[in-house]
Formats: C-alpha cells, sequence, structure tokens
C-alpha cells in the first residue's frame, strides 16, 4: 500500500488553511498545522512532513530563518519548503529553493506545484545511487531541476535528451557540467540552447568521462547565465527574421576593418548568403552574442536578406498562414499543447540518393548536423524545414529492407505524408506501407503513381520532377486527404483504382 504524503501548513490565515487543508486532503494528503513559525519548527522536528507550505505572515521566526534551521539537522534537511504570500512584490518576496505560491491560492497550481516537487525528489533519490540509469520526462523533471541534483550529489555521467527529432546530452563530472552536445553545437553554446527545452525526455547514465572538458563553469553559474542568456535570446529573436531566412554582407561593406572578435566571426560567415540558423550553428560564440551582432549589422543596413529568387523557402512559398495554422492544429490534436509544431516528412527512395537529393535540392532545408548519420544509415532524421514561427517539418528516412520493418510504426508517428523519390521495389514497399498502414498521403516524385499504391486511402499523387512543387502538393493533400471509400476494407481498398 502506497504510503500517505504528509503536508505541513504554517499559516496564520485560517480561511485560507481550510480551504488548502480541503484541497489536500480530497488528493488523500495527511495535513498538518502550524499557526506560527515555532510551532511549524516543533511539528518539522517531530512530523517529518514530506513538504511544508511556510507563510511569510507567520510571526515568531520568520521563512529564512525556519529553513536554515531545517538545513541544519540531517533529520530535515530535505525537506521542501514553499513559500506562499499575499504581497504582489515579486522581487521582495522571494521564496526557498522550492519557489513560492501567491494568495489568493489557485488550487490547481497548489496541487500541480506540490506533485510536481515530489516527483522531482523521487528522482533526486534515484540520482543518488551511482550505478542505477534513471529516465523520465522533461515536463514533469526541468533539465535545471536535473542539474541541480546532479551538482549536489556530485554525480558523473551523461544526461542524454530527446524532443522530437532533436537529441543532446549534457556529460557531468564531479557534479560540475564538462560538455553538452546539440546537433553540430558543442559546448557552451549547446548547454545554453539545451537548457532552454522544456519538453522531451531524458536518460541519465552514470559513468566516469575522459573527455576533454569544454565547460568551465561551476553548476549555478551555468545555470544563471543560461537563464540569463535565454531571456536575452528570446528578447532578440522577434525582431529578427526567421531562421530559414537567407543574410549576406552589402556589396560595399570594408571587411579589412578591425571589428570585436564576434562580429568578425558573422561576417566572415555572411562573405556567401547563408540562412540565419546556419550562421548561428557555424558560428563559435554563443547564440545570444550571434543574434545582438546580427541585429546591429542589419540594423545598420551592413546585412540583409538576400533577394535572389528561390533561396528562402517560407510558408508563404508553400502554403499560406491559414493552412499553417490548419495543419499546426491537426498536429497538436494528439499531442500535448507546444508553441512549435513538428511535422515529419518521409522521404522514400532507394540507398541514400534519395536522401541526398533532398538535402541538396530543397532550398531553406537546415541538416540536423555537418554529415547527417541518417544518410549512412538509412533511418533517421534528414533536416529541418522552419515554414513558420509555429511549424516546422522534418524530413525522415526509413530503412525500406523487410527486416526493419518492425521499426515503421513507432518512428512514423507524427507523419504528414511522404515523397516517393523512385520506383524501386523497396522503395515502393515502404509507401505501400505508409499509405496503408499509417494513412498518410503519397507524393511521387519524377514518374507515375506505381500500381501498388492506386486507390490509397489519404491519396497517391505525381505532380512532376519539381521538389519544391512535390513538397507544396504533399502539405496540401495532408490538409485535404482523399476521402476513404465507403463499405470497402483496408484489404478491398489496395485493389481499388480511381476513376
Amino acid at each position: 500500500m502506497a504510503q500517505v504524503r504528509k503536508i505541513l501548513i504554517a499559516d496564520p490565515d485560517l480561511d485560507s488553511v481550510r480551504a488548502l487543508s480541503r484541497a489536500l486532503r480530497t488528493k488523500g494528503y495527511q495535513v498538518h498545522y502550524a499557526p506560527d513559525g515555532s510551532r511549524a519548527l516543533e511539528v518539522a522536528v517531530l512530523r517529518h512532513p514530506d513538504l511544508t507550505l511556510f507563510d511569510e505572515a507567520c510571526r515568531l521566526l520568520d521563512a529564512r530563518t525556519f529553513v536554515q534551521i531545517l538545513r541544519t539537522n540531517p533529520r530535515t534537511e530535505d525537506i521542501p519548503v514553499v513559500l506562499t504570500t499575499s504581497s504582489m512584490d515579486t522581487d521582495r518576496a522571494r521564496g526557498p529553493r522550492d519557489g513560492m505560491l501567491r494568495k489568493p491560492f489557485n488550487l490547481d497550481e497548489v496541487l500541480s506545484r506540490i506533485e510536481h516537487i515530489f516527483r522531482r525528489n523521487e528522482a533526486a533519490k534515484d540520482l543518488k545511487s551511482e550505478q542505477q540509469e534513471i529516465e523520465g520526462s522533461l515536463s514533469q523533471l526541468s533539465i535545471p531541476d536535473l542539474m541541480q541534483i546532479l551538482g549536489m550529489n556530485k554525480r558523473n555521467g551523461r544526461l542524454s535528451l530527446e524532443r522530437g527529432s532533436e537529441r543532446g546530452e549534457i556529460t557531468v563530472s564531479d557534479g560540475r557540467t564538462v560538455n553538452a552536445r546539440l546537433g553540430r553545437v558543442e559546448g557552451e553554446k549547446a548547454l545554453f540552447r539545451l537548457l532552454s527545452w522544456t519538453e522531451g525526455n531524458f536518460t541519465f547514465t552514470p559513468g566516469m568521462n575522459a573527455a576533454r572538458p569544454r565547460i568551465n563553469r561551476a553548476m549555478d553559474d551555468a545555470l544563471l547565465e543560461g537563464m540569463r542568456q535565454s531571456d536575452e535570446v528570446n528578447r532578440l529573436l522577434p525582431n529578427l527574421p526567421p531562421r530559414h531566412t537567407r543574410l549576406m554582407l552589402a556589396p560595399e561593406v570594408d571587411l579589412s576593418e578591425a571589428q570585436h572578435p564576434v562580429t568578425a566571426q558573422v561576417m566572415e560567415l555572411l562573405r556567401q548568403p547563408r540562412a540565419l540558423g546556419e550562421v548561428l550553428d557555424l558560428a563559435p560564440a554563443t547564440d545570444m552574442e550571434v543574434l545582438g551582432v546580427l541585429s546591429t549589422l542589419l540594423q545598420k543596413g551592413v546585412a540583409r536578406p538576400t533577394e535572389s529568387e528561390g533561396q528562402n523557402l517560407g510558408a508563404g512559398d508553400l502554403i499560406g498562414a491559414a493552412e499553417v495554422h490548419a495543419l499546426r492544429g491537426r498536429l497538436l490534436r494528439t499531442r500535448a499543447p507546444a508553441r512549435v509544431a513538428t511535422a515529419k516528412v518521409f522521404v522514400c527512395g532507394s540507398g541514400s540518393s534519395a536522401a541526398r537529393r533532398i538535402l541538396a535540392r530543397v532550398p531553406g532545408l537546415e541538416a540536423l548536423s555537418a554529415d547527417p548519420t541518417a544518410v549512412k544509415s538509412g533511418f533517421g532524421t534528414l533536416g529541418r524545414l522552419e515554414l513558420s514561427d509555429v511549424l516546422n517539418v522534418d524530413f525522415c528516412v526509413l530503412p525500406p529492407a523487410e527486416a526493419a520493418r518492425p521499426l515503421w510504426r513507432p518512428f512514423s508517428a507524427g507523419a504528414i505524408g511522404a515523397l516517393l523519390m523512385d520506383s524501386s521495389e523497396p522503395a515502393v514497399k515502404l509507401a505501400h506501407y505508409l499509405a496503408w498502414e499509417v494513412r498518410i498521403p503519397i507524393v511521387v516524385v519524377g514518374t507515375e503513381v506505381p500500381s501498388p499504391l492506386l486507390g490509397a486511402p489519404a491519396g497517391a499523387i505525381a505532380p512532376g520532377e519539381d521538389l519544391t512543387q512535390a513538397l507544396r502538393a504533399m502539405l496540401i493533400q495532408a490538409l485535404n486527404p482523399a476521402p476513404t471509400l465507403p463499405g470497402v476494407s483496408q484489404v478491398q481498398r489496395a485493389a481499388v483504382v480511381p476513376p
């Protein structure tokens, strides 16, 4: 039988205490009460609650002193303390490390915060084990929380992170962050990007790492600097072009003049037109520094978006704003709410040639690494196309071999369509599976629709050789799939040829 968790409420306001106690007991918690700080300390030592809600109005003992005393006693040092307050001054009313709740209480918020703290503490207990590998969701335990736990316990190991098709990792040695990696970005730059992730999954694998350190910051310093840079990046981004926009230096710019090192890095990269996202990845400086330089260069006219046709592939070139939001809405119907939705488009073709054609011929497509492993292995995500600030499209490949068939279904979640790049038997078999089992539209590039795909539930069309036109056709088809024939079973549909 699960152990009942105990919560101590220290608060002289009886009306607030009654409402809160009722909600907590309804959720199965055991509630203890103290009218002042002195009595709260006594109850904490005698009853050892799993969590304390301590109001700043408590007399005899203030919140700071209460927490300091708890931390000096081995029996009470790990009790989480959340400050409750009626103050609207957030700078004055700073809570302990477990945060603050403002009155009047939103009971759903209070219960959610309590559950989050308990989940975090359970993970902390697991992380204290030197040998145990643990995994979980970032929605339940954030990366800053994970890093603090690893730092406090002086752990060694690798924190692997996954968000959709993105993969990152943070290496920890003796509780200090020594390296981070995200795609082709490494070091502090990657760490600061990863700290902004609020969704996805994590796995911590304990063990020593002999790699050369690329980050030399204490854990708390790294977390504070990461949050500062994230705030500045969020301030700069709305005033800059989308990531897929290609930028270049104005022809009259003199590169021989002495420049600040980061400015020199960015200007050297812009000797040839590059997407903003590519500049961010290739410049050694942090995203905050690079965006600050780009913002200044654009304002002064030193850099500008390219005007060449076909160099930018944005939402306006493929589908309109209404279609973008309709497609995003469709994707999020079966997922947790998120600001940016990511759709999958599968590339079906023989060998690595189809993948290389996509990377070479879709303008604006950013490879996820300098040498995509998906091209070599025939499995994974090739690159990402940013259609708008709320919708991305990932181009993915699956190994067409029959032995890899068990991988097809789990990896095809979130797919909106597929591009068939040739009529080889393995490619057509994979496209047939995606058409009939996953039930997504198929767009055939450069040839007629193969007979096994005729009558596919979501449609199969052949718009010609142009990849941009094929991609547009596939996105439109994903929003307006061909109607399913009534009264016909899935097996029977495979033999139906539309008029």
